[in-house]
């Protein structure tokens, strides 16, 4: 049975990188990996996300050190304050002693294998030096995003320890060249996997609601603001919008603002988190999904599986991917105008609704099945677990058995 170790910092959004980590790691178990799950997260905070119990967790939180922190923010935002921080005060950089705790549990656990299940978890792990065993880094997002916002010096460190890794994961198949700059190491495109029946039956057309629903975070990026300023510009006043997610406050209610002052809020329901998004899915009626740069867009793709037309925009990476204009759905230029064009079509011609909802549905069932997604991963596991071992010397081929380690589970 091979080992996989999971490292994700914490499990709070329910966003698209909780879910298809959760999903990884219920998956992988469920065909006779032995899973084990590190967090900072505490054990006493719930999770967004539901392990299997075969799934074992491990909680690794942070001391709170409210002056260190502070001290961090302040030296790592600039590259002077970090080579000033490594040289004079080490032990206060917190992201270097959470990866020498995380890196003694890794070695506590004898993983075949280590996952960084995001891009602040590869720097989390590999701070403090190279790990003994293969890590494979996934990248949840549109790869330049990760190296253009150097925030705490996330990015320069990311830069330098990337090499450390064995293989790393993106989304998308045209993702593979955008990180080709930075490592030498494999760079496979694996999808998100999506576990919703792949033999299940969409509702026709007349049986679905007359709105419009969007699953995202509230955030610049997600483009909210730009969706609201189309769906004023739409002439079926018995449509409405749903919005599904959630931000901080003022993200909130800068939009309940702004629908207020485009006449809109009466039909503009704000709906919070849900964790169940497939019944969403299956009783709208179009799925809108204006986000500027999406790594994957889960929430869209699992729109696509339960039928739903789909409207994205033209020039966003990880959405014009998935959707192709015109055969799976609709691609709108930049621009409320545009977005909402194309948003009217579909309102108009229900025809046009079904054939591209059936076309969705048979895209994502075809490429997104969690069986297939589950065997690339299982492919890319075994042949690093297999290069690992044919590397090995003979001394660390004879090392004595793992020992089992207590969960710490929440």
């Amino acid at each position: 049975m091979s080992r996989l170790v999971i490292y994700k910092d914490f499990f709070r959004s329910g966003r698209g990188a909780d879910r298809a980590t959760a999903t990884l790691a219920n998956a992988m178990a469920a065909i006779g990996y032995e899973v084990h799950i590190v967090t900072k997260q505490s054990a006493k905070e719930p999770f967004s996300v539901t392990f299997s119990p075969e799934v074992t967790c491990h909680c690794l939180p942070n001391p709170k050190r409210p002056f260190i922190r502070t001290l961090n923010k302040w030296l790592l935002s600039s590259a002077l304050g970090e080579r000033f921080l490594a040289r004079c005060f080490p032990k206060w950089d917190l992201v270097r002693v959470c990866s020498v705790r995380l890196q003694a549990m890794v070695a506590r656990l004898k993983p075949d294998v280590v996952v960084a299940a995001g891009t602040n978890e590869c720097v989390d792990l590999l701070l403090a030096g190279p790990l003994s065993v293969p890590v494979v880094v996934m990248f949840h997002v549109f790869p330049p995003e990760c190296f253009r916002k150097n925030k705490f010096r996330r990015a320069s460190r990311l830069k330098a320890l990337l090499p450390l890794a064995a293989e790393c994961q993106v989304l998308l198949p045209s993702h593979c060249a955008t990180l080709r700059p930075y490592t030498a190491a494999p760079v496979t495109a694996i999808g998100n996997g999506i576990a919703y029946p792949i033999d299940e039956g969409v509702p026709e057309g007349d049986a679905r609601e007359k709105s419009i629903v969007y699953v995202a975070y509230f955030s610049r990026e997600k483009n909210h603001l730009e969706l609201l300023e189309a769906f004023a510009r739409l002439s079926a006043l018995d449509w409405t919008l749903h919005l599904y997610g959630s931000g901080t406050p003022e993200w909130e209610e800068r939009l309940k603002s702004r629908a207020d002052a485009l006449g809109i809020a009466g039909r503009v329901r704000f709906m919070g988190i849900t964790l169940t998004p497939r019944p969403v899915l299956l009783r709208a009626g179009i799925c809108a999904f204006p986000s500027k740069v999406e790594g994957f867009g889960l929430a869209l793709a699992e729109a696509m599986w339960c039928g739903l037309p789909c409207v994205g925009c033209k020039d966003s990476p990880g959405v014009n991917e998935l959707i192709t204009h015109e055969a799976n759905g609709l691609l709108a230029e930049a621009g409320p105008e545009a977005y909402a064009t194309q948003l009217q079509r579909l309102i108009d011609d229900a025809d046009l609704r079904e054939r591209l909802g059936a076309a969705a549905a048979r895209t994502a069932r075809r490429t997104w099945s969690q069986a297939a997604i589950i065997q690339q991963w299982d492919d890319l596991f075994q042949r690093n677990i297999d290069l690992a071992q044919r590397q090995q010397t003979p001394a660390e081929s004879a090392d004595s058995p793992s020992q089992e380690v207590a969960p710490d589970t929440p």
